[in-house]
């Protein structure tokens, strides 16, 4: 009997022990994957947490600098408009309202304007003695080229002249004086330039030393007749070895302003209704000599 006691207790004390290491291997690898979980989770937070604050002080001071950077800039001034340089125009223009008479020169040339009225037919008080039949001259208006025009040559002026005669049929405008010879009269030729046919007639005066070449245009119109003289002189100096000008290309110059001419019909004072064509019946006009820029 005392040896199935023995052995009963015995028996006990191993199933004890043996339930007890059951609980174990059955919960232990829950708790470790717990507290592994815990642990990974509580440095997750950690890490998150030293992540953030950067990255708040990275944009902080991102927001500051680029506040910073928009107060710096200077304001944009608003470029002024640039002035456009008006260049003044080549040429100018002058008009005769009184005679009708208006014609476009170059700006760099000299005008001198006035009517002065001659006794003779000659005019000789004239820049350029006019070349009528009969006397009576009214000098309307001259065009002076620069005297340094042509330096290094014996070039010395030029002149366009203007003037008019009311005195005179269209059979005498269309005659000349042969040089300063009122008795005689020189053959012209028929020429047009711009918008008017001329009576032509060049002649030279003058000396060696210094010479006048002339070209004379006569245009019959509103009753008289108008008188375009073209002067080229040329001077000879002593102790000098200049080069001859080209008068032809001087001609050319003047003639240029001789083409821009034109002649209005009106009614000149002192012209007889009976000596004026119909289409020129029209009141004089109170306007005077008037300088004007050259209309492009």
């Amino acid at each position: 009997m005392a040896t199935i006691n023995r052995t009963q207790g015995t028996g006990n004390q191993n199933f004890k022990q043996i339930e007890g290491d059951g609980w174990l291997s059955t919960y232990l690898p829950a708790i470790c994957a717990g507290t592994v979980m815990a642990v990974v989770l509580l440095l997750a937070i950690s890490c998150s947490n030293k992540s953030s604050k950067p990255a708040a002080k990275i944009s902080a001071s991102t927001t500051t600098a680029a506040n910073a950077a928009a107060n710096t800039v200077p304001a944009v001034t608003p470029e002024a408009p640039k002035k456009v340089k008006k260049h003044r125009p080549a040429n100018a223009t002058y008009v005769n309202g009184v005679y009708g008479v208006s014609f476009s020169y170059p700006r760099k040339y000299s005008l001198q304007t006035g009517n002065k009225e001659s006794d003779s037919a000659s005019a000789s008080s004239m820049p350029v003695p006019a070349n009528f039949l009969k006397p009576g001259a009214i000098e309307i208006a001259s065009v002076d080229m620069p005297d340094d025009s042509y330096p290094e040559t014996d070039f010395s002026s030029a002149l366009l002249n203007v003037s008019v005669n009311s005195g005179m049929t269209a059979a005498e405008c269309a005659q000349f004086v042969a040089n300063g010879k009122e008795s005689e009269a020189a053959k012209a030729v028929t020429v047009k330039l711009g918008a008017n046919e001329f009576s032509e007639l060049e002649q030279m005066n003058g000396e060696t030393d210094r010479q006048s070449d002339l070209k004379y245009f006569h245009v019959f119109k509103n009753g008289a007749c108008y008188e375009f003289a073209l002067d080229v002189e040329t001077s000879a100096k002593p102790d000098t070895d200049f080069a001859q000008v080209d008068r032809g290309k001087i001609f050319q110059q003047l003639e240029k302003i001789l083409t821009t001419a034109r002649i209005k019909d009106i009614e000149l004072p002192g012209i007889e209704n009976a000596e004026k064509p119909a289409s020129t019946q029209m009141p004089v006009t109170s306007s005077a000599q008037v300088v004007a820029p050259e209309q492009k």
